[in-house]
């Protein structure tokens, strides 16, 4: 089997890596072949450094929007590192804002409280446009209201919620800096999911079958 990078956009945060391995761990343990991790920036195992190990290799993007990375970085990312290695680098589908996605956001949320969706938030119209899907599709499973508070750009982060309590559902692979600032926010009635890390194993996976078949 093809072996599989895992390319996030990397962070500062130091429980960040920690998410990223337990995903690593639980792809491997799923497709049973050889699963790495790779970041965009903040970190030493850059695509090319990662890219050079390997003859043939699946990229899957830790990315939720189309927002920028998706459409621009991740591709000129992969260009570069397939031009300095020589690796063939087959690039799947990003993890998407589809059903899947919404089904482990909804897991578990507690009873008795409006939801809130925090993405990274971005000023690209399509992006917004992949918020609100996800939010609709949230709203339509749990049976409940739902916005979205995105945690930069207009509109951004939790303090506008106030006095009321809602459970936030926070659109992150891993630990962030972005995701210390919301439970800094949150107020005492309100609630909030931990990243979802492992839980996108079977996702990944499929995105990495997707790309093999096709």
């Amino acid at each position: 089997m093809l072996p599989l990078i895992l390319l996030s956009h990397g962070s500062r945060h130091a429980d960040a890596q920690a998410g990223i391995d337990a995903l690593v761990r639980a792809v491997a343990g799923e497709l049973g072949c050889e699963v790495v991790d790779a970041h965009l920036d903040f970190s030493e195992h850059t695509l090319t450094a990662v890219a050079k190990r390997y003859d043939r290799a699946v990229v899957v993007p830790l990315l939720f929007s189309s927002g920028y990375h998706a459409r621009a970085d991740v591709p000129a990312e992969v260009a570069a590192a397939q031009e300095e290695t020589g690796c063939e680098l087959v690039l799947a589908d990003t993890l998407g804002v589809g059903p899947e996605i919404a089904e482990l956001l909804a897991r578990g949320v507690p009873e008795g409280k409006d939801l809130a969706l925090y993405p990274v938030g971005s000023s690209r119209i399509q992006a917004r446009a992949d918020y609100t899907t996800l939010q609709d599709t949230l709203a339509r499973i749990t049976g409940r209201s739902v916005e979205v508070i995105p945690a930069t750009g207009e509109g951004h982060g939790l303090g506008q919620l106030g006095d009321r309590s809602v459970h936030v559902m926070p659109l992150f692979v891993t630990d962030g800096l972005l995701l210390d600032k919301a439970r800094a926010q949150l107020n005492e009635s309100s609630t909030i999911s931990a990243p979802l890390t492992a839980a996108l194993a079977p996702v990944v996976s499929s995105r990495y079958r997707q790309a093999v078949s096709s």
